[in-house]
């Protein structure tokens, strides 16, 4: 069936639609508020700009139409193949031995429909589908997986027949995903228990927040807050009470509904290796499915908050290298950040990740850093806070200053969490770096071998004090990402210096 031609899902029109709209939408909003009020039905001149706006919509919407209209795709001669455009004709095609995975999202309505968005990637490039069935989905996928186990067969006998053991053919059999005894495994699934848990441990106050200022933002020009303002001015004590339960109120809803909102996102959070890949699923109104090729994999990093630390839990991401822009945007997947395990006993996730990856050996870095660089994370902000504090407390009140000492001290007590807890190791050919904050704390586990390169910064002052920021890089995404720390003393950054630049000869430091 995928050898001729297909058609996209029919919800795929619904789609247009919803896209003609965001195309138009600034210009009917803009004749919405500031022509509706004035409109007079009874003169047929008004009735000339919503036309031309009818007009440019239709013509928006009937584009949309037939573009998906246009829209083809199918499988030949070993290729994907995808043809669109209206006037002018697109025809792209991936070849399937390269193809490294097959993503999908299925929103609510696509799941009442039985359709799903399909991303298919190879590691330059990749395809996009708007809505396709599930059943061809799931179809194509099978088909792509069969074409590369046959691709790979063939050309075992070829190699085997002239005994040509090349790179090409080492990395093509190298890929587990080409081998038809392989088998899905499921490693961990997240449990409702585990879901509330990490929904209510999740900084949800800050999702919620966001999320819903837009909303804010809207209702604050409907309602008459300056009127309202103006007449209860002359209750201050009044007002305070008033604004510090509006406050209360806001951060609880904000923390429900946050919490609710991760418990809806990762609802049945599934993660399962196949062959050399990493499969996710996830989600309860929109389902994603995601693939992680471990080939691609450039560092791990734990993420932990503090109060995640406290009940002994841990979310474990993946640093990727990716050609192709994401469409599909998730928080889980930008720029090449992945998370693999959202919340699980740190125990038990050292456990999964070593077992995933056995090449590594998660060694803890060792802390502690140089006090000599304590008040550099915090004296400059320090002093231009005080500068605004002042300003603030000579034209508005004593509390400018309370709320900069709040700050500054927030700066302090970063920097004492910095200096006592952040840290590195470096055994044989992998790198461990620790990183504090004031909220989490990042550990980054990177093999010598995905190293692209190192910084050394330092400015006269630090030089004087024998200090420097020293980083490393590593591929994330379609760029690259520093993993490094600052304030680190003279002795650290060559230590650090040598283990990078001493070949083979690496040694514990």
């Amino acid at each position: 069936m995928m050898f001729s031609p297909q058609k996209l899902h029919p919800i795929s029109y619904i789609s247009g639609l919803i896209e003609a709209f965001k195309q138009n939408i600034i210009v009917i909003i803009v004749f919405l508020v500031f022509n509706f009020k004035d409109f007079d039905f009874t003169n047929i001149r008004e009735y000339i700009v919503p036309a031309v706006l009818s007009l440019f919509f239709l013509i928006s919407f009937i584009g949309q139409i037939l573009k998906v209209y246009q829209t083809r795709y199918w499988i030949e001669n070993n290729h994907f193949i995808l043809t669109t455009g209206i006037f002018n004709k697109e025809r792209k095609e991936l070849d399937i031995s390269r193809i490294q995975s097959v993503d999908t999202s299925q929103s609510m309505i696509n799941q009442i429909v039985g359709g799903v968005q399909l991303q298919i990637k190879t590691p330059s490039d990749g395809i996009e589908l708007s809505t396709i069935s599930k059943s061809q989905s799931i179809e194509l996928e099978q088909t792509i997986k069969d074409i590369q186990v046959t691709l790979a067969d063939s050309q075992t006998e070829i190699d085997n027949n002239s005994f040509n053991n090349t790179d090409e053919y080492n990395e093509l059999h190298n890929n587990e995903s080409f081998d038809k005894s392989s088998k899905k495994r499921r490693v961990f699934k997240l449990s409702i228990k585990d879901l509330i848990l990490m929904s209510l441990t999740s900084g949800a106050i800050g999702i919620a927040i966001a999320t819903i200022s837009p909303i804010i933002g809207s209702m604050s020009n409907i309602i008459p807050w300056k009127s309202i303002t103006e007449e209860i001015t002359h209750l201050a004590n009044a007002i305070a009470l008033i604004v510090s339960i509006i406050i209360g109120v806001i951060l609880v809803a904000s923390y429900i509904i946050g919490a609710l909102i991760n418990f809806i996102r990762y609802f049945g959070y599934t993660l399962s290796q196949e062959n050399h890949q990493l499969k996710i699923q996830y989600g309860l109104f929109t389902k994603k499915n995601l693939t992680v090729p471990s080939d691609r994999i450039q560092a791990v990093v734990e993420h932990q908050s503090y109060i995640r630390k406290l009940f002994g839990y841990t979310a474990i991401h993946v640093l990727i290298t990716s050609d192709f822009e994401e469409k599909m945007e998730d928080d889980s997947t930008i720029g090449g950040n992945i998370m693999i395990i959202p919340f699980i006993k740190r125990k038990e996730a050292y456990g999964i990740i070593k077992a995933l990856i056995s090449e590594m050996d998660f060694k803890p870095a060792r802390k502690g850093m140089s006090w000599r660089g304590f008040h550099r994370h915090f004296l400059i902000p320090s002093l231009i806070l005080i500068l605004i504090g002042s300003i603030g407390f000579y034209y508005w009140s004593t509390w400018a200053l309370l709320i900069i000492g709040v700050i500054i001290l927030a700066l302090i007590i970063k920097a004492f969490l910095y200096i006592r807890l952040s840290g590195f190791q470096v055994e044989n050919d992998e790198l461990t770096i620790q990183k504090v904050n004031l909220f989490t704390i990042k550990r980054y586990y990177v093999k010598y071998d995905k190293i692209i390169g190192m910084e050394i910064k330092a400015h006269p002052f630090l030089i004087r004090n024998h200090l420097g920021h020293f980083n490393f890089l590593i591929s994330k995404g379609a760029t690259n990402q520093t993993i490094g720390l600052k304030f680190l003393d003279e002795k650290s950054i060559e230590n650090l210096k040598t283990w990078y630049v001493g070949g083979d000869q690496r040694v514990e430091l």
